[in-house]
């Protein structure tokens, strides 16, 4: 919010709003300050959102990369199985074992960055919609100070 005020503060400043003798805003000037906050909070929010991108990447990756090496690991054992040609349950239980722990650390990777993602796309949601509020209620309250009557 304070980005937001003081792009606000600089644009009112280029036209000498409040000054002694200063002329009353135009709607077209009120129109530019509330144009030039809006590309403020644009930026903003995209910054919000920029390292959302990270999670939603280990939510979708990593079943797969777990995957991935679950299916490795059980290729393995069978060719270990094949190459000493006895199958025993001995013998594939250590092996599928192992090839699974990809499947859980692939799950373990992507749960969390869920629960986070989700928790932090309602936080995000709630900070743009206070953004968006001050900015009306910014720019209302500079038409009310300094627009023409």
């Amino acid at each position: 919010l304070q980005r937001l005020y003081e792009a606000g503060l600089r644009e009112l400043t280029k036209r000498d709003v409040g000054k002694a003798g200063s002329n009353p805003l135009s709607g077209a000037s009120i129109d530019a300050v509330k144009a030039a906050i809006d590309a403020d909070l644009v930026r903003e929010s995209h910054e919000l959102n920029s390292k959302m991108v990270l999670l939603t990447i280990a939510i979708s990756g990593g079943p797969f990369l777990g995957l991935l090496g679950t299916v490795v690991g059980v290729m393995i054992t069978f060719a270990a199985i094949a190459a000493a040609g006895d199958v025993n349950v001995n013998a594939i239980a250590p092996g599928i074992a192992a090839a699974l722990l990809a499947t859980v650390a692939g799950l373990g990777v992507a749960i969390p960055a869920l629960f986070g993602y989700n928790y932090l796309a309602a936080r995000i949601k709630n900070i743009s919609s206070d953004m968006q509020i001050f900015v009306d209620e910014f720019v209302t309250r500079v038409a009310e100070t300094y627009g023409a009557r």
